[in-house]
Order: C-alpha cells, then sequence, then structure tokens
C-alpha cells in the first residue's frame, strides 16, 4: 500500500475516490483548497490544503507529504472547474481559469512530484479527464480544451519517464454525479446571445441527463487498477458513454459529428431550424 495525493477531493469524484484508496489501505492525503469544508470524511484520510492554481501551494503540500511519509506512490490529478460559454462569447476569466486549473494546476502538480518518484524508481500519475476532451461539446469548448491538452501532455510525458519506473494514465469518465455536468453559465456572458436557443437546449439536456448519471465509484476503482498495478490500457473511457465514444471517435467526418449531433439532439441548431418543442432527452454526453 502506498501514498496517495488526491486533488480536487473535497467533493464528487475526488472525494469519492479519495475515500475508496484509503478503504483500499493506501495512505491518502485528500488535497483541497479549503479542507476544512471537505465532504471526503474517511477515517483514514489526510486533509491537505493544496491550491493547484498556486505553484508555492502546491510545493508546501507535496513537501509535507514528503516530510511524513518519506515519498510519494501516487498522484490523482482531478482537481477541475467547467462553464457553459459559446466559444465567441466566452469570457476572458473563465477561459483562463478553465485552463490555469484543470490544465496548468495537474502540470503542477505533476512536476512537484515527478521528482520525488524519479528518485524512488517508482510512482503512478493519473490524469482525471473527460470523454468530452476525444469528440468536443457545444458550449465547452474552454473544458475540453483543457482536458484535450491535459491528454497530451500525459501522452508525451509518459514515453520520457518511463525509464524511471514512472506511469502518466489516463481516465474519461462520462456523466457522473458529483462531477462538472451541473456546471453554470459564465457570469460574464452577454444577457442576450445569437445562442440561446443553443443554451436553453443543453441545460434541459444536463438536467435530463441527471436522472441517469455514472457512479463516481467507476472512476475510484480505475484508479484503484492503475495504483495496484492492475491496470493496462493507458487511456480509459468509463461508463455508460464509454463504448459510444469509442465508436464515434473512430468514424471519419462528416459521419462523427452527424453521430454527435444525433445523439445531443443538436442537429436543428447546425440546420436552422428552431429548438424541438418536445424539449431535450439525454442520450449521450461527456462532462465529468
Amino acid at each position: 500500500m502506498g501514498t496517495v495525493i488526491v486533488t480536487g477531493a473535497s467533493r464528487g469524484i475526488g472525494a469519492a475516490t479519495a475515500e475508496a484508496l484509503a478503504q483500499d489501505g493506501h495512505v491518502v492525503y485528500a488535497a483541497s483548497r479549503r479542507p476544512e469544508r471537505s465532504d471526503a470524511g474517511a477515517a483514514r484520510l489526510r486533509p491537505l490544503e493544496m491550491d493547484v492554481t498556486a505553484a508555492d501551494s502546491v510545493a508546501r503540500a507535496v513537501a509535507r507529504v514528503v516530510e511524513e511519509r518519506g515519498g510519494v506512490d501516487a498522484l490523482v490529478n482531478n482537481a477541475g472547474v467547467a462553464w457553459f460559454a459559446p466559444g465567441e462569447e466566452m469570457s476572458e476569466h473563465v477561459l483562463r481559469t478553465t485552463m490555469e486549473t484543470n490544465f496548468f494546476g495537474a502540470v503542477r502538480c505533476t512536476q512537484a512530484v515527478l521528482p520525488i518518484m524519479r528518485r524512488q524508481g517508482r510512482g503512478e500519475i493519473v490524469m482525471i479527464s473527460t470523454l468530452a476532451a476525444a469528440t468536443g461539446l457545444p458550449l465547452e469548448s474552454a473544458y475540453c480544451a483543457s482536458k484535450s491538452a491535459l491528454e497530451a501532455f500525459a501522452e508525451s510525458v509518459r514515453h520520457e519517464v518511463a525509464r524511471f519506473g514512472v506511469g502518466l494514465w489516463v481516465i474519461e469518465p462520462g456523466i457522473t454525479e458529483g462531477g462538472l455536468s451541473t456546471s453554470t453559465p459564465d457570469p460574464e456572458a452577454p444577457a442576450v446571445s445569437a445562442y440561446r436557443p443553443l443554451l436553453d437546449h443543453t441545460f434541459a439536456y444536463y438536467e435530463a441527463a441527471q436522472a441517469e448519471l455514472d457512479s463516481p465509484a467507476l472512476v475510484a476503482e480505475a484508479v484503484g487498477r492503475v495504483i495496484d498495478g492492475r491496470a493496462e490500457e493507458f487511456r480509459v473511457r468509463l461508463g455508460t458513454l464509454g463504448p459510444v465514444v469509442d465508436e464515434l471517435v473512430g468514424l471519419p467526418d462528416p459521419q462523427g459529428r452527424a453521430m454527435l449531433e444525433e445523439a445531443l439532439g443538436i442537429r436543428w441548431w447546425r440546420e436552422g431550424e428552431p429548438a424541438p418543442t418536445e424539449g431535450a432527452t439525454a442520450v449521450v454526453g461527456a462532462a465529468s
């Protein structure tokens, strides 16, 4: 059993993953900006104050873990944020905050633990991404871009560090309980928008999706496989939508685009038609 840091562990996927790993016997540091507000309640968990957007905060947190435990066996980069907004109208604040947290935050944490893992000759780093990184979704361009960038970073670095016994892995959840499917609109977006019908449709879509959410236990189990040395594939797509996305990304354009539009119920939007009067039905989605 090892020493694990889980970022964004105050709620949702992070809290569920931290608790599951602790139950498996790992010493888990549940990292968040405000540990006192954490929903993670396992007695084995060690609260760890960490703001992934601040290099000094990350450095202090990792130094504390090393001082107390002598090393770091695994890092789970889970911290993330998301807002809905059309790319044309997205505020710079939302774009920068999304990239700073989801991409640069994970890179900061990875760079902080890699020297430790390299000296140890072992370690596992898990990037919690999203099925949306593989497809791109309307109104989630910043979120999809941040996760796609994170996956590309991980895919590159894994070749560099394999020599030192360190592994990097990507896990792509679908619409997951406690995940980011409940994201809110960009607070700085204009009140009057040419994209309003698509925004309204998307909000209804995700509201309908709440009835059929994947369990965060799927993510926790996948992370456990990595940390316990039972993982084989670099990228794992989870949940009821994983096979759908596998099929979608293997299709050529425009067939793949048409399949995604059909699944999201948004073909009417591209074709310039009014929104369907019967409302949105969640068939497929990819926001973790």
